[in-house]
């Protein structure tokens, strides 16, 4: 058994017992893991407080080797996110990028770029960032990062490159552009030239710069559902923070105002 200590997200919290947890966590070092935490659901003192998903938090836990879940022993606070969890909406925003990383992440595959895009985006929300296009952003460089990003430099069918101009299309079911000759039967989602160098930079900016990109009200529009739709098409799952999203009217649809 091995004793480490690292920093993480947490993701998800279940009852497992009368007096225990199950937490999932994204961790630095190790990626997704999902540990006992033994007395959370009755001790006032151990995990006060720290085990509530969009935490960022300080973890202690056993690795066992014969067990897919590690001991968690302690977790130490480090930002509660406070004021994103009294904006339901920015909540609701936080619990959709959670649960993208959940589903999205392999067991025990650490991705450092993932953690830090995940601690920036709860940071942008806390501090007051406009939600919607700060999800946008988290969406586009969470699929790079994990290797499901669309193909943005020319049609995957024939190679036209987008300095050809014209009309071009994102196909889920294709991975990527298409021109306008190869677009039938895919159901292709219409983006403009000046989307798609949006969605480029924001692939490829330095993290510290990627949030000073805005989508504007046409590039909202065309992204609002083909990076969900993305993200929904390599889960092959729907997602439980959407229906929340709606609920509370914070994710539109594309004929509302932004």
């Amino acid at each position: 058994m091995a004793v480490r200590r690292d920093e993480a997200i947490i993701l998800r919290t279940r009852d497992y017992s009368e007096s225990d947890r199950l937490i999932t966590f994204f961790s630095r070092n190790q990626g997704k893991l999902t540990g006992i935490a033994k007395g959370a659901r009755r001790s006032k003192k151990r995990f006060v407080h720290t085990l509530e998903p969009c935490s960022h938090v300080a973890v202690t836990y056993v690795d066992r080797p014969t067990s897919g879940l590690v001991r968690l022993d302690a977790s130490e606070l480090k930002n509660a996110f406070i004021t994103l969890r009294s904006d339901i909406a920015r909540l609701g925003y936080a619990s959709l990028s959670c649960e993208i990383t959940m589903e999205i992440s392999p067991e025990r595959q650490a991705n450092a770029p993932l953690f830090a895009l995940l601690c920036q985006h709860l940071e942008q929300l806390e501090l007051g960032a406009e939600p919607e296009n700060t999800s946008l952003l988290f969406q586009t460089r969470m699929l790079q990062l994990s290797g499901y990003g669309p193909n943005l430099q020319g049609c995957v069918q024939c190679g036209r490159q987008l300095r050809t101009g014209g009309d071009w299309f994102l196909s889920i079911l294709q991975g990527g552009l298409v021109c306008k000759d190869h677009k039938h039967g895919q159901q292709p989602h219409p983006v403009s030239l000046g989307t798609v160098m949006l969605l480029r930079q924001a692939q490829q900016l330095p993290l510290a710069k990627l949030w000073r990109l805005r989508f504007q009200r046409q590039s909202r529009q065309e992204c609002r559902f083909l990076l969900v739709d993305l993200v929904r098409h390599y889960l092959e799952k729907d997602l439980k923070s959407l229906k929340l999203l709606y609920q509370i009217g914070a994710l539109k649809s594309t004929n509302d105002g932004v």
